[in-house]
């Protein structure tokens, strides 16, 4: 008899995989590995027992091939393993990744499967390390050229109705930026 086995995983912090389970619970997954998210993607504690659980016939059912994997390889590599051992996969959310009795998608459709997923794992890990470098206290992005002090001599040459033109070249950067950091001050009657 065929069971179907769900494995779901945070993919960032605090996200949860509560939806997911539920999900995969309404398609028939007679029970659902999960994983909370963690700095190493690749240390998952959920998919190693879910994987050890799967015996010839089943069909492992994931939301998202991105939920499964943290790299294209790692995906197909895991594919090829659960193919090895007689074992099915089907995500739901991308049918031509689908394996199986079902008639297969061409190879257009599984590239292109493929290549949204990579999109999407890298969409995952920029946030992931968004997130990391915004709890470390570190804001993403290029340095500010404003320093706390030529801010301050920014507003007091504004105080004194220099043209923001003026500010910039005694300050020694552009325009914009002058603009930038005096429309981030509060404003004062």
């Amino acid at each position: 008899m065929t069971r179907l086995i769900g494995y779901t995983r945070e993919l960032t912090p605090d996200t949860g995989t509560a939806a997911d389970v539920a999900v995969l619970t309404a398609v028939g997954a007679v029970r659902v590995f999960t994983d909370v998210a963690s700095a190493d993607a690749r240390k998952r504690p959920g998919l190693a027992a879910c994987l050890t659980f799967l015996e010839p016939g089943d069909v492992l059912v994931v939301s998202s091939a991105a939920q499964l994997s943290h790299a294209v390889t790692h995906f197909v590599s895991t594919l090829a393993a659960l193919t090895d051992r007689a074992v099915e996969f089907r995500s739901l959310s991308e049918p031509a990744l689908c394996t199986g009795v079902e008639p297969g998608a061409g190879p257009a459709e599984v590239f292109a499967a493929l290549e949204g997923l990579r999109r999407r794992l890298v969409s995952v890990r920029t946030r992931a390390g968004m997130a990391a470098a915004a709890a470390s206290g570190k804001r993403p992005g290029r340095p500010t050229v404003m320093t706390p002090d030529k801010v301050a001599m920014a507003v007091e040459l504004r105080r004194l109705d220099r043209p923001i033109t003026h500010i910039a070249r005694v300050l020694g950067v552009s325009a914009n930026s002058v603009q930038r950091a005096l429309d981030h001050l509060p404003r004062t009657s």
